[in-house]
């Protein structure tokens, strides 16, 4: 039986093979697929974030690269500057209440942020796995956010919430469990919930081209079915969604260097995590848990291939 440093993945090694089978040709990863493994590493991502903010961290000046919660947070607050959500209205005579969604929200994180910074917001969040829903309730009513806050469990390509009601949404790595490079299932459905005007903020990795390096497409494969999202979205591609979808004001910011610091803690974490885990197991992880393990250590080595992935903050105006 495989252990984490023994993962059940290997290149594939056919005679006479010269490239690495792309995303697509691999084993599709279905939304059970995604659903599983959320629901069985959901205790796991304490050891990152005690407060669940399931994503890399944003540095700034000012800000410890060794305490990695804070630059957390601040990821939570860059997503709420890139919703522009502070800016006047037309007519607008006082403050009014202003709903935003989070598309893929995991435990909520993001959310919790901006409405404990925001006493004029409020907010939904979308995911489809049930735990970490009961993650965000005991959360909110810690922080004190729990009356503004409301969690929906949906596929966030289909949410049934009502359209063009929204002041803001943002996908922080989680567009990336839409199907397909261009993830056009989730753009439409950001396209329809937002009012028009409002801001669409989306964080994630991102593919520079549609066929990567040999190496770095067999990479991006072990990663990809490691955390069980079917592809990255090809930057170009997503861009051209955006657009046809009904946005405007499509603007791409590299993030590579922002997150950097919070991505040099894993080595240390996904390790003593590791050792850890398998001591208390007796050497037996599940394979979602010893496949979350590998992926932390893949999601460092993919930023290196600079030609082939980025992480990127991409924002959009709901035109209109």
């Amino acid at each position: 039986m495989p252990n984490v440093f023994q993962p059940d993945f290997c290149a594939p090694r056919t005679a006479g093979a010269t490239e690495i089978p792309s995303p697509e040709a691999a084993s599709p990863i279905t939304k059970a697929d995604t659903q599983d493994y959320f629901t069985e590493v959901a205790d796991d991502y304490r050891a990152w974030s005690p407060s669940y903010n399931m994503h890399f961290g944003f540095w700034r000046l000012g800000l410890n690269p060794l305490r990695r919660e804070g630059m957390l947070v601040e990821m939570n607050r860059a997503v709420g500057r890139a919703l522009k959500l502070d800016e006047p209205e037309p007519a607008q005579e006082a403050p009014r209440r202003r709903c935003v969604i989070d598309l893929g929200c995991g435990a909520g994180a993001t959310a919790r942020t901006l409405v404990g910074d925001d006493p004029s917001l409020y907010a939904v969040t979308v995911t489809n796995v049930p735990v970490q829903n009961s993650i965000a309730v005991r959360l909110d009513a810690g922080a004190g956010v729990a009356d503004r806050m409301a969690h929906l469990e949906a596929d966030y390509t289909r949410t049934g919430l009502p359209s063009a009601q929204a002041d803001g949404a943002w996908a922080v790595e989680s567009a990336c469990y839409a199907s397909g490079t261009a993830k056009a299932d989730f753009v439409r459905e950001a396209a329809r919930l937002l009012k028009p005007g409002a801001r669409l903020a989306v964080v994630d990795g991102f593919l520079l081209r549609p066929q990567p390096g040999r190496l770095a497409g067999w990479l991006h494969r072990l990663w990809a079915d490691s955390w069980a999202v079917p592809t990255l979205a090809v930057r170009g591609d997503f861009v051209e969604a955006l657009r046809s979808n009904g946005f405007e004001e499509v603007e791409v910011q590299s993030l590579r260097w922002r997150v950097a610091p919070s991505a040099l803690h894993i080595p240390a974490l996904a390790t003593r995590f590791a050792l850890t885990e398998l001591w208390k197991a007796r050497g037996r992880l599940s394979p979602w848990r010893r496949k979350h393990i590998v992926a932390s250590y893949c999601a460092l080595v993919l930023g290196l291939f600079w030609r082939d992935f980025d992480y990127c903050m991409v924002t959009a105006k709901r035109s209109g």
